[in-house]
């Protein structure tokens, strides 16, 4: 039987990351997905700074629109505006953004097969079986980056006591002049979380997000938020999950890594995970890389390549809870010109996040 270097399950922007960088490096790696590429995902699509520079190409043939500056409101009284000269999100289709990346991955000559669903993960001290579709391969280290509803975390049991899920639906509305609407972030229409338009050219992709597990979000709310708003309905609607829990989630001695949002890699204050799946991802190929040529146990390398993006994760998840709890106190604080140039650029690359929380303990 042949041993891939490396198994990836799901060819999103988490297993893509992975699978370039090993790809890259000289490895063999087998990426499986339950999709054919193009495929339809539900995502708002707005890909930060950070997250653009975190990819190892450029994406600019699927950049639909470059925003400079957002809006964010707080009810139909209260709305505060805040940019910069350059761009702080690009606006992509996430079927198109999937479909490049996917392209560019397959290009540095890791095999792809599509599968129907995976039945069993054995591991052993030499590698990882993975059985699926009445066949068996074996590869020496598995990823997991099949999203939020993870089949391999499932059945490695890795899911239990850290990870959560917060639910986002979002429509698709066409108008011939959206690429000269606001960015909007809107505070109002549901608890912990927030309703956003973002315009891409031809269409607006307008939706609703809480990470809160117990507020309702479904087609007839988003409806009743897009007619309110402008006054026609959207195209289509679609739901999506978001997996968190990262932060408080150490990797075991296995072979086995979770990446994305199947590893709770996404930020509850933003709801953002494309960055964070990049980031992971690519800390799996390095750790792999690792236990591939140095005999470093790869788990212990995973752990500390993911540390920094815990750490991170971490101090959003009690942002999150502060910022939602004390929503105009916060929003207050959103509004004053000095907390501009922070609030931007933890959302835009990452950095000052501490020194807006410090802001907001004063």
């Amino acid at each position: 039987m042949k041993t891939w270097d490396a198994i990836i399950v799901g060819a999103g922007p988490a297993g893509c990351a992975a699978a370039y960088d090993l790809a890259s490096a000289g490895h063999e790696v087998l990426l499986l997905d339950k999709a054919d590429f193009p495929r339809q995902k539900a995502c708002a699509g707005g890909l930060t700074v950070r997250g653009l520079k975190a990819l190892r190409y450029s994406v600019e043939p699927v950049v639909r629109q470059k925003i400079a500056r957002m809006r964010l409101e707080r009810d139909a009284d209260r709305a505060t505006t805040m940019g910069r000269r350059t761009a702080c999100c690009f606006m992509t289709v996430r079927q198109e953004l999937d479909e490049f990346c996917f392209r560019k991955t397959l290009a540095r000559g890791p095999q792809f097969r599509r599968i129907r669903a995976i039945d069993a993960i054995e591991q052993d001290s030499s590698g990882v079986n993975v059985s699926f579709d009445g066949e068996m391969l074996r590869g020496r280290f598995l990823v997991g980056a099949d999203g939020v509803h993870s089949r391999v975390r499932q059945l490695t049991g890795m899911g239990e006591g850290w990870f959560w899920r917060a639910f986002a639906l979002e429509g698709t509305l066409p108008m011939a002049k959206a690429a000269t609407q606001d960015l909007v972030f809107d505070f109002a229409p549901v608890r912990d979380g927030y309703g956003w338009i973002f315009p891409k050219g031809d269409h607006l992709n307008v939706g609703l997000y809480s990470y809160a597990v117990d507020e309702r979000i479904d087609r007839a709310r988003l409806a009743g938020y897009i007619s309110a708003r402008f006054g026609a309905q959207a195209d289509s609607m679609i739901g999506q999950y978001a997996g968190f829990g990262a932060a408080q989630h150490q990797p075991g001695e296995d072979r086995v890594f979770l990446t994305g949002d199947a590893g709770g890699f996404a930020d509850p204050l933003t709801g953002e995970g494309i960055y964070f799946a990049i980031a992971s991802g690519q800390a799996a190929a390095a750790a792999i890389e690792q236990g591939l040529t140095s005999g470093v146990p790869a788990y212990r390398e995973f752990a500390q390549e993911t540390a920094p993006i815990r750490a991170d994760l971490a101090l959003r998840t009690s942002a999150a809870r502060w910022f939602y709890r004390s929503l105009d106190a916060a929003f207050r604080l959103l509004s004053m010109p000095l907390t501009h140039g922070p609030a931007l650029s933890a959302f835009v690359d990452g950095s000052d996040l501490r020194k807006f929380a410090a802001l907001a303990r004063k």
